[in-house]
């Protein structure tokens, strides 16, 4: 009886898997980056020497170059990017806005009582990282895509166009 080949969820499985570990060394990719990353809170302490760096960067390529031959050998389509940049920066944005919201008094209510200073300390911090991701995401919008807020965009969250809006009777 004559070998079969992959069936489509061996295939399936395999583009799948090579995708994840091509995932799992950008990753590695990043954290060794870590040196010239302007994070404000990194996550990783560099302990590879640059020799080892460039070590660890050729076994990658080279894991890289062997997930490329694995799917090329079985005439597996590797898919074409279809996230836009754009996209990924927008979404990422929206999360931050949120994240920045729930900084605000009436949201911070459930950790405890707030002091009207405290308040106001909150509303302020709340104001001025909500002002910048607006900014950056107009930015975005405007130079990236030609477009700028519709004001039904503006008028579903008015935080962003008035960041010192927020609830005072907490």
């Amino acid at each position: 009886m004559a070998e079969e080949s992959l069936n489509s969820n061996h295939v399936r499985r395999l583009s799948v898997t090579c995708r994840h570990i091509d995932k799992l060394l950008a990753d590695m990719e990043g954290a060794l980056s870590v040196a010239e990353s302007k994070e404000a809170f990194p996550e990783y302490l560099m302990d590879v020497t640059p020799a080892q760096r460039r070590m660890v960067e050729a076994y990658i390529a080279r894991i890289r170059l062997q997930l490329a031959r694995i799917l090329d050998g079985r005439a597996i389509e590797r898919p074409e990017p279809s996230i836009p940049v754009s996209r990924c920066l927008h979404t990422a944005l929206t999360f931050i806005t949120i994240a920045v919201e729930e900084l605000q008094p009436r949201h911070m209510r459930g950790y405890g009582e707030i002091s009207s200073t405290a308040r106001a300390d909150l509303n302020r911090i709340a104001a001025e990282l909500l002002g910048l991701t607006a900014e950056f995401d107009r930015y975005l919008s405007k130079e990236i895509h030609g477009t700028t807020p519709s004001s039904a965009e503006e008028v579903v969250n008015p935080e962003i166009v008035n960041p010192e809006k927020d609830d005072k009777t907490c």
